[in-house]
């Protein structure tokens, strides 16, 4: 049976059921806290062109006999997406057949084509894309009834796990080159430039799909939204321009954090300057009681994979990114 999230219901269930799919643990507070920080009302909108924009969502789950889920599945719309795109994701509990997770997908896309979407972006763990590629698509196999239902896989998001702390070296600059944090530097306008930093540097990132949003949405999500903290934000300067940055969220364990982005503009790289943003942000981050960093990173970006494995990151599950045209 599936029907809508109750959030005064499920929030215990699907904090459970996130935590048992990811290396993060997920509390009931975290989703509140997320929740709190989205948009109200759903407002949908059509542009000129008849293209969805605005902003929505959808929830959905499977519950089981005891008050847990069995499964979770949403769709969402922000405001900077690109027109016509909604995002969604399916997260079961171990051992569910592939098969009672479709309706999950059919309600997701009933949702996506009544708003108006042309375009559903979705996820799917790389273990299942393997066994497609050693087994077959055969029925039981959830990638292979996603193929046969219009879904066609995009990039592959790889996962890393780091130690954080004294046993690595630290940070060089480049010459020329300082290292600071938003909190801290004197460069002008330096949430302007961050975000100049990640307009030009996004463009070069095969994993990204989506549309960066105008300034003051962007700051309030990558810098505003749940675990963001400007003294996490670790920057590269050279003579009041930030030219390269790490960005860090913090999670509900204090002993964690993750690697939200790194970005070095063109003429700055091919210098080691990632490298060194990464062990200033773990020289800093030690002295908060981090101890260990979680980060993505899609396979087709080769320098960014060669920094993270350099540093000790072992990677882990991750994930591939589906996409159905309406």
């Amino acid at each position: 049976m599936i029907r809508p999230f109750l959030p005064a219901v499920d929030y215990p269930a699907l904090a459970e059921l996130l935590s048992a799919e990811g290396p993060v643990t997920v509390t009931v507070a975290g989703l509140m806290e997320r929740d709190a920080a989205l948009p109200g009302a759903d407002e949908l909108l059509t542009d000129h062109r008849g293209r969805l924009t605005g902003h929505g969502r959808v929830r959905l789950v499977q519950p089981g006999p005891s008050g847990d889920l069995l499964a979770f599945a949403t769709a969402w719309r922000a405001p900077w997406t690109r027109p016509g795109d909604v995002a969604s994701l399916v997260v079961s509990a171990p051992g569910r057949a592939p098969a009672w997770l479709l309706p999950l997908y059919d309600g997701l896309e009933q949702w996506a084509r009544g708003a108006g979407a042309s375009r559903m972006l979705g996820e799917l763990p790389d273990g299942d894309w393997e066994s497609v590629n050693s087994y077959g698509t055969g029925p039981s196999d959830l990638t292979g009834l996603l193929l046969g239902r219009g879904y066609r896989m995009d990039a592959h998001v790889r996962s890393a796990v780091a130690p954080v702390g004294a046993h690595l070296p630290a940070p060089q600059a480049p010459p020329g080159l300082h290292l600071d944090t938003l909190a801290g530097t004197t460069a002008p306008e330096p949430e302007r430039q961050l975000h100049h930093l990640y307009r030009e540097t996004l463009r070069d990132n095969p994993g990204f799909a989506d549309a960066l949003p105008d300034f003051e949405p962007w700051r309030a999500q990558a810098l505003g939204g749940p675990g963001a903290r400007p003294d996490w934000v670790f920057t590269a300067e050279s003579m009041g321009r930030i030219v390269g940055a790490t960005v860090v969220h913090a999670v509900p364990d204090p002993r964690a954090c993750r690697i939200d982005y790194t970005g070095v503009l063109r003429p700055w790289r091919g210098r080691g300057l990632a490298r060194a943003l990464k062990l200033h942000a773990a020289r800093h981050l030690t002295g908060h009681g981090v101890r260990t960093a979680h980060t993505e990173v899609e396979a087709g970006n080769v320098p960014m994979v060669a920094v993270n494995t350099a540093l000790g990151y072992r990677w882990g599950r991750g994930h591939w990114r589906l996409v159905k045209e309406f």
